[in-house]
């Protein structure tokens, strides 16, 4: 019985979408009902009973529902009164219409109880129900013409009762279901909504705690209002309705125009979407933080949808990978001053001007309104050949990047890249200071043989401005320990381009040259010795294609001819590609008539036939660098080179600059 009555009975509470419903089925009923009235008077007269009475009765009927519209507040009371209502109406049809069709008149009630379902309450259906069967009982009692045009006995009246109450179970059934799934709705929706709601907010409680940027972007690249707080802390506030380009953009304007222009090719769908979104920016620097992006896309189907962009804050790791590598760089640094100390520190002065020379150029280039950045790629480009020779890959790596600046965009390389180049190589310098002490500057070595010679010397009481020459050419460099530090960067040249081990051969003559005057130029030959390794000397596999040894050769000589200072690098690598010099001089405007005009061409800026471009070679800077080193010296260049069979370069330098006269270099020191 409990259930019954809950099924009945509605819940108490009316929402707004069930009494904005039920003022708008109230209103309707009512105009039903006063709709009867002329229909009622026109069956009331055809059949002769009277259309004053049938007008009389019917306003009768019909004050109880116009009173009770105007006057209750609750609009399911209002529906009960409708129920009420109905019944009396379907009563006074049948009793207008008495005569043949009489008994037809009553299909009316059941017509009635079906349209009490749209008020979606089951009393209403109910209450029309008992209605109809008191109205029946009591006018078959009392009045059995107004219902039946013949003497009915009660059983009949049981069946119109029976009928009724099978209607009204089906009436009341889909009233509750109308009251549930349609009137209800609002309370389901609602419902929903409030789980809805909670999962969201749970949702939003992961979003604004995780340490990694969510955002969702749809087909055209706009972004979605929902993300994760950790997104505005590193980007800013998130526009709405922008496209992520855009937002990306005011953070880093180069990564938003790829990212703009990397959707669009995934929007074409030519490329496999993978490939397309492996193309995306994956990285993004803000300040001193490091991020990482990926990319997930949501398919609908086979097409895509949406597009996940997950961020991540990378700085850690990343800062954790520089330690790492500069510890094993400083590792690198101790084996190289155990192994050469001289040269390492030879290096690590010529270094330092380089980098100071690099941080001058830029600052005096950045005031020019058409500034010639030929220079400056030169000294960039040679700091970053040494460094990568002597193990410093950071050095390189920021130098290759100042480079591609340069080169690629014609413009200074960001202020930052040249901080961080100052700043790892004063690191470099203070470890360096750490293992060296005051040593590193003021300490002079000598082999054993010069000891013994100058030891001999004094014992034998020679002259002492001939041994004061002697003691002087000390600060001298043997051109033999200099071949000798170049032939070890050639072998590790070899060895990092795979070209396996090579031989290589030194003549020096015994000759000495001052360090300070040629130290530039003996940090840019390094620039020729890659390039003969790189682009002179043939894998080993080629070597054999080509019947030579698989072993590769390069020559390194110092000696006089006449009154010229010659220093000499020969190969037996596969030699100058000649026609492709001339063609890539000829690209570039330059002459390329004969020999001495391809010889000075291979040694512009920017020329180079490498395919493509590392961080060993391929700028076409080097060759120019080195030139630039020899003629400062008063020096000039020459070629030989033979199609597969190798390649010499020369460099001739008038004698007298190789070092000062012995007068000179001892006047300094007279009193």
């Amino acid at each position: 019985m409990r259930a019954l009555l809950n099924y009945v009975l509605l819940p108490t509470e009316i929402s707004d979408f069930e009494r904005k419903y039920l003022a708008r089925m109230n209103r309707v009923g009512l105009v039903f009902f006063f709709a009867h009235l002329p229909v009622f008077v026109a069956i009331s007269y055809f059949n002769g009973m009277g259309a004053i009475s049938a007008l009389l009765l019917t306003c009768a009927v019909l004050a109880g529902p116009t009173f009770a519209y105007f006057t209750f507040k609750n609009p399911r009371s209002l529906s009960l009164v409708f129920g009420f209502t109905a019944m009396l109406m379907g009563g006074l049809l049948v009793h207008f219409g008495q005569g043949p069709v009489q008994i037809e008149m009553h299909f009316y009630f059941f017509a009635l109880l079906a349209m009490l379902a749209l008020y979606g309450n089951p009393m209403s259906v109910v209450v029309a129900a008992v209605t109809v069967a008191v109205h029946h009982l009591m006018l078959w009692l009392y009045l059995p013409e107004s219902i039946f045009n013949y003497d009915a006995p009660v059983w009949v009246v049981a069946v119109h009762a029976a009928f009724v109450v099978v209607e009204a179970a089906a009436s009341c059934f889909i009233a509750r279901n109308f009251f549930d799934n349609v009137i209800g709705l609002e309370k389901i929706v609602q419902a929903r909504t409030a789980a809805l709601d909670g999962r969201n907010a749970d949702m939003r409680l992961v979003l604004d705690n995780v340490d990694q940027g969510f955002l969702t972007i749809d087909r055209e690249g706009t972004l979605s209002a929902e993300h994760s707080a950790i997104v505005e802390v590193w980007l800013g506030k998130l526009p709405t309705g922008a496209k992520f380009s855009e937002y990306l953009g005011e953070t880093n304007a180069e990564q938003g125009i790829r990212f703009e222009l990397g959707w669009d090719e995934v929007l074409e769908d030519i490329m496999p979407l993978e490939l397309c979104l492996d193309q995306l920016p994956d990285s993004l620097d803000i300040g001193v933080q490091h991020f990482s992006l990926s990319y997930r896309p949501i398919m609908n189907g086979e097409e895509l949808d949406k597009c996940l962009i997950v961020m991540s804050d990378v700085t850690a790791e990343i800062e954790r990978q520089r330690s790492e590598q500069e510890q094993l760089e400083t590792l690198r640094i101790f084996d190289r001053v155990l192994s050469d100390k001289v040269g390492f520190l030879e290096f690590f002065r010529e270094s330092d001007s380089l980098v100071e020379r690099v941080a001058t150029m830029q600052a005096e280039l950045a005031g020019e309104s058409e500034p010639d950045f030929t220079q400056l790629k030169r000294v960039v480009h040679t700091l970053k050949g040494n460094s990568a020779i002597f193990g410093i890959q950071t050095i390189a790596e920021i130098c290759h990047e100042m480079e591609s600046k340069i080169i690629e965009e014609n413009c200074l390389p960001d202020p930052s890249v040249l901080e961080a180049l100052q700043q790892r190589w004063v690191r470099i310098g203070k470890n360096l200071q750490a293992l060296l002490g005051e040593r590193s500057s003021h300490t002079l070595e000598i082999e054993d043989a010069q000891f013994e010679s100058i030891l001999t010397s004094v014992l034998e009481r020679r002259p002492h401005e001939e041994i004061a020459q002697s003691i002087a050419d000390w600060k001298l460099e043997p051109t033999k320990q200099r071949l000798n530090r170049i032939a070890v960067q050639a072998q590790g040249i070899a060895n990092r381009l795979n070209k396996g081990a090579i031989g290589v051969e030194i003549e020096d003559a015994e000759l000495r040259t001052c360090p300070n005057r040629w130290s530039g130029f003996w940090s840019s030959f390094v620039h020729v010795v890659r390039n003969a390794v790189d682009h002179g000397l043939e894998t080993e596999d080629q070597r054999a294609d080509a019947g030579k040894s698989s072993t590769g050769t390069l020559a390194l000589k110092t000696y006089l001819d006449s009154d010229d200072f010659i220093v000499e690098i020969i190969d037996d690598g596969r030699g100058v590609n000649w026609p492709a010099v001339a063609e890539k001089a000829k690209q570039m405007g330059l002459p390329a008539e004969n020999p001495q005009d391809l010889t000075m061409a291979l040694f512009s800026d920017g020329l180079s036939t490498a395919v493509d471009v590392s961080e060993t070679s391929g700028r076409g800077v080097g060759m120019a660098a080195v030139r630039q080193a020899c003629e400062e010296l008063g020096g000039r260049v020459s070629i030989e080179s033979q199609d597969g069979a190798g390649t010499t370069i020369r460099f001739r330098f008038p004698q007298s600059t190789m070092s000062p006269n012995a007068e000179e270099r001892l006047r300094s020191y007279r009193s």
